[in-house]
């Protein structure tokens, strides 16, 4: 595990070779069985597959269609974009890097991937609370002019100046460094770890991502989805009365909020355990020396990474829009499938009668 490490080598890797062969030994708790390799491997490569190509269909949804470039879907799209860095630079790299427990990559991905992950993660959590904002606008002030694409899109710009600036400590830390092995009394084993920034800066800076990425945005979120939930059981729409009319414009804001909401929530449940264990590791260093924390560490970070291919389904499935849409563009695919599934079927049927 990259974390794992980043923990054992700050805290210990800097008086003897005693503390490297207590690293030595502690690394040996973190061998993975073949058949768990295999299982990993495929259950991350997975997720990473689906994570890039279900968010370069919303990407492309959203640009083919005129009618679907809206505030809303400009953060969408926006989260997609994060969500497909995450499964191409992070979700590969940083699990053959846990997996192995040494950094087999070119040296500067070892600052790259980590100050890649904050950023995008940064980006998701930023956008989601965009979208929170924006929605908390259209539902309370609905007379008001509403967020025009302009301004969305220096609003992302923002995101993104921001997730940078909160990545550049894992840029300027990070570096591939040899560890001594106690057998040959050589240096022959490269870890990616902090070599730069002190231990208190680097626990101080951990714990402010943990409240930046998660506590402050979760409950803002929540906040701001709870005055909506409240607010919308108020059917009154502004302007004269047309039932048919409000009927729709209600029901509409609903399954908006509803998609939304579910969003937010797939977030809130996927990271925390990742995000408890990133505390607890600083609070009670101890726990890496748990004889299966690597098991639980690859089950956290999964769980976390799943959530960037989540997204897709949950707009396809509850918006009517992207629904349409994605039968618009990509129906010809799942009509080919469905025809090729029937053919088979077939072919199977007719080989049992004259078998």
């Amino acid at each position: 595990m990259l974390d794992i490490y980043f923990n054992i080598s700050n805290e210990e890797n800097k008086e003897d070779n005693v503390s490297f062969n207590k690293t030595y030994d502690i690394i040996d708790l973190y061998d993975v069985p073949i058949a768990l390799i295999i299982a990993l491997s495929c259950f991350y490569g997975t997720v990473s597959l689906v994570t890039i190509v279900g968010n370069f269909c919303i990407l492309l949804i959203i640009a083919l269609s005129r009618r679907m470039r809206t505030v809303t879907n400009f953060f969408i799209a926006n989260l997609a974009i994060a969500d497909i860095v995450i499964g191409l630079f992070v979700i590969p790299f940083q699990f053959q890097a846990a997996l192995l427990q040494r950094w087999v990559l070119p040296p500067f991905m070892c600052a790259f991937c980590p100050f890649v992950q904050v950023l995008s993660v940064n980006v998701s959590v930023f956008s989601l609370t965009a979208i929170a904002l924006d929605r908390y606008r259209a539902v309370m002030y609905p007379i008001k002019a509403k967020t025009v694409n302009m301004k969305a899109k220096w609003i992302i710009v923002c995101i993104w100046t921001f997730s940078a600036i909160t990545g550049v400590p894992y840029a300027v830390a990070l570096r591939v460094s040899m560890a001594l092995d106690p057998d040959t009394g050589t240096f022959t084993k490269p870890f990616c770890q902090n070599t730069v920034v002190p231990i208190l800066l680097w626990k101080i800076y951990t714990h402010m991502l943990v409240w930046l990425q998660y506590v402050v945005p979760l409950c803002l979120i929540s906040m701001v989805y709870v005055n909506i939930a409240l607010k919308l059981k108020d059917p009154k729409i502004p302007g004269n009365k047309e039932d048919i009319r409000d009927n729709a414009i209600l029901k509409n804001r609903k399954k908006v909020i509803h998609m939304l909401f579910l969003v937010v929530m797939l977030f809130a449940i996927c990271w925390l355990p990742l995000q408890l264990y990133n505390v607890l590791q600083e609070v009670i260093p101890q726990i890496n020396n748990y004889k299966y924390i690597n098991i639980i560490w690859f089950c956290c970070h999964w769980l976390a990474m799943s959530n960037s291919c989540c997204n897709p389904f949950i707009y396809a499935i509850y918006n009517e829009r992207f629904k349409t849409e994605f039968k618009k563009r990509f129906g010809c695919f799942i009509s080919i499938f469905r025809i090729n599934r029937w053919n088979q079927r077939s072919l199977d049927s007719l080989s049992s009668r004259y078998a």
